[in-house]
């Protein structure tokens, strides 16, 4: 079947990957505010976003009768991932900027505590207290806010490295 007679899967699973991402993120701004701007966030995000696009390339393989290119297992599965990540990107800006704008204060506050506890860690690896001070100073300085532009360009960066999982799920997809 073309393209062109079937519509890509990947809308409708990034629709559903989004909505899941921006569960998680509600669900997060009531339990725990800091996760939602940490690497276990992300983490979270890449996994239902890969378990959308795996579902969106077998919806877009079994609309083929089972066999599958590289290219078209790539399209719905990265599709979903755009889609999906965009609608998260949407979901923290508004969040940031609009709902609850004192976030990037609790942001800030996590993020000293993260780095203060640290501390006996930094000393036990020989790290000298005037470098620890000058990366709570750095981190005290920091701007925190959520830009549009920083948005944006957090975004795309995380579309390069949605591309290559998108990519690694695509050949496992595929079938000739």
């Amino acid at each position: 079947m073309s393209n062109a007679s079937y519509p890509n899967p990947g809308v409708k699973w990034g629709l559903i990957a989004g909505s899941v991402a921006i569960a998680i993120g509600v669900a997060l701004y009531f339990t725990d505010i800091p996760m939602l701007f940490s690497l276990k966030y992300g983490i979270l995000l890449l996994v239902a976003f890969g378990i959308t696009g795996v579902l969106a390339g077998l919806e877009r393989k079994k609309a083929n009768g089972g066999l599958i290119s590289f290219k078209e297992a790539l399209q719905p599965v990265f599709t979903t991932f755009v889609i999906g990540s965009l609608m998260s990107t949407i979901f923290l800006y508004v969040l940031a900027n609009f709902i609850d704008p004192g976030i990037v204060v609790k942001m800030k506050e996590a993020a000293i505590k993260s780095y203060e506890s640290m501390a006996p860690m930094l000393r036990t690896i020989g790290t000298p207290k005037d470098e620890y001070d000058k990366g709570l100073a750095d981190i005290k300085n920091q701007d925190f806010s959520v830009t549009i532009a920083g948005s944006f360009m957090s975004y795309l960066i995380g579309l390069f490295q949605y591309f290559v999982v998108s990519a690694i799920i695509a050949l496992a997809l595929r079938k000739k």
